[in-house]
């Protein structure tokens, strides 16, 4: 994914624009056509992560600041508060709004949600509660309810 995120960088500003709206990305935000690539490299630290059996839930494998336009198409397309890709959810969302862009089918999009809540729930009840309350963000569900309404 890291090299495909860096064919992605090299590609001029005008192809970028053409593959993003080709795509469906949002570009209200994104005056540089970044996102194409920025998103890929987000997935691309996550994706290794879960490959070397890394810790995902607290998002230590983030290693790129996301840019406003990268926060920005989120909040909009999703219909969030916010974004900042400080917690696991904000990466469920990514994957989702990709997902959407890919035209998986709504009812598949929404199983993955609730399969990524049910795990959740499950760790919760696993740990001592000071500790998930440490490491699973308190609008973590109600975020999601809104990510499900959106799709």
């Amino acid at each position: 994914m890291g090299d495909f995120g860096y064919l992605l960088s090299c590609l001029t500003k005008d192809m970028r624009r053409k593959i993003s709206r080709k795509i469906g990305l949002n570009l209200s935000s994104d005056t540089d056509c970044t996102l194409v690539f920025k998103y890929v490299y987000a997935l691309k630290d996550l994706r290794n992560a879960i490959a070397h059996n890394d810790v995902v839930y607290d998002t230590r494998f983030r290693k790129m600041d996301p840019s406003r336009p990268m926060k920005q198409c989120l909040v909009l397309e999703m219909g969030l508060l916010y974004i900042n890709f400080k917690t696991i959810g904000d990466y469920i969302i990514l994957i989702c709004y990709y997902l959407l862009l890919l035209k998986v089918p709504r009812a598949e999009i929404k199983a993955f949600i609730r399969e990524f809540e049910k795990i959740t729930k499950e760790y919760e009840k696993s740990v001592n509660p000071g500790i998930s309350a440490i490491t699973i963000h308190p609008d973590l569900y109600s975020r999601m309810d809104i990510l499900k309404k959106t799709i």
